[in-house]
């Protein structure tokens, strides 16, 4: 299995514990909120933070695994129309994942690199309580886990052709 492949199915194993740690940190915000009536600033932008994360690089851990869902009423006991099926879902993905590579490139580009006359680096913010930079890091996430999944795209596509008769 490709590097790729196996980083990408370590990633989605490890971004999968981000919902444990999510439950984890909604069950202090209720302690605090009703048990104590300290409710905190931070719970729910570090759950978005870690949904954002675990999903994101979730299409790559599907593709590497090769568990995304397919609908094969049509294609079943077809092979030419089975490859046809799979290469055309090859090109839709690679068409719709560089442009998305390019999108969340040019919004992580915004969001990130942003300074102030004086230097200061001041990335995108939330504008909560809070204020922690999840947009920015989102946006970066998402385009590392659209150049990842591309990745992982291709080179299922290129071990499917080189293994085909």
């Amino acid at each position: 299995m490709p590097f790729l492949s196996q980083f990408a199915l370590w990633l989605g194993r490890t971004a999968a514990w981000c919902f444990g740690a999510i439950i984890l940190v909604m069950v202090y915000e209720v302690v605090a909120r009703y048990g104590f009536g300290a409710p905190t600033a931070w719970a729910h932008e570090v759950c978005v933070m870690l949904a954002g994360f675990a999903f994101i690089f979730g299409g790559a851990f599907c593709m590497a695994e090769g568990t995304h869902m397919r609908i094969s009423v049509m294609v079943e006991n077809r092979p030419r129309l089975e490859r046809l099926s799979h290469w055309l879902s090859v090109a839709a993905g690679i068409t719709y994942l560089s442009g998305l590579a390019y999108a969340s490139w040019r919004m992580a580009d915004r969001a990130i690199l942003r300074f102030a006359l004086d230097g200061t680096w001041t990335p995108e913010r939330t504008g909560s309580s809070f204020n922690a930079p999840v947009p920015a890091f989102l946006k970066g996430m998402l385009f590392l886990g659209a150049v990842l999944f591309l990745a992982v795209l291709i080179g299922e596509a290129i071990r499917r052709r080189a293994s085909q008769p």
